[in-house]
């Protein structure tokens, strides 16, 4: 059970760091899409990735570290949570403070990169809203212009080209 407490500790350890490496890189993408750097957010989102694919190996893991533990204590592998580990390891306080360090150390992490992910996520928002109402400006601008061009019978519009979308797919 030591050596699984260890490789629990250090799997949470390794994750934690994991996302410290990806919150600067969060907060660079924040700037990024405040000055519409498309270039450096291609650039952040292959850097997300390759972090992403790290944290999902080391989930992987710790699931499958926990879930030992959970058949050595005789509890449901599913739903060992590391609150619950942390409890049962009372008879161990310094494995018990360890493992709860590393725990509440993670947990803070991912709560300042949740933070961060859904202030992207507003202003990411905000600029597709921005781009629709220009869109729609546009649409209306060119549905409008020249409607009142009337020849000289009124019944149909002088000079008027069919309108088409914004975007020619001839082109």
């Amino acid at each position: 059970m030591a050596s699984l407490m260890e490789e629990l500790i250090g799997t949470l350890d390794e994750e934690d760091k994991v996302y410290q490496a990806l919150l600067p890189i969060e907060q660079e993408k924040t700037r990024a899409v405040i000055e519409n750097d498309l270039v450096a957010l291609q650039d952040i989102t292959d850097r997300e990735r390759d972090l992403v694919d790290r944290i999902s190996s080391l989930e992987g893991k710790r699931e499958q570290v926990a879930s030992d533990i959970a058949t050595v204590l005789g509890k449901n592998p599913q739903t060992i949570t590391v609150s619950e580990i942390v409890d049962v390891l009372k008879n161990q306080p310094k494995d018990q403070k360890r493992l709860q360090s590393v725990h509440d150390r993670l947990r803070r992490t991912v709560t300042q990169l949740q933070e961060v992910n859904n202030q992207n996520r507003d202003l990411i928002k905000d600029s597709m809203e921005m781009i629709e109402y220009n869109m729609n400006v546009i649409r209306s601008t060119r549905m409008s212009s020249g409607s009142s061009n009337y020849s000289s019978n009124a019944s149909e519009v002088a000079g008027m080209a069919p309108q088409h979308g914004l975007f020619d797919a001839k082109q």
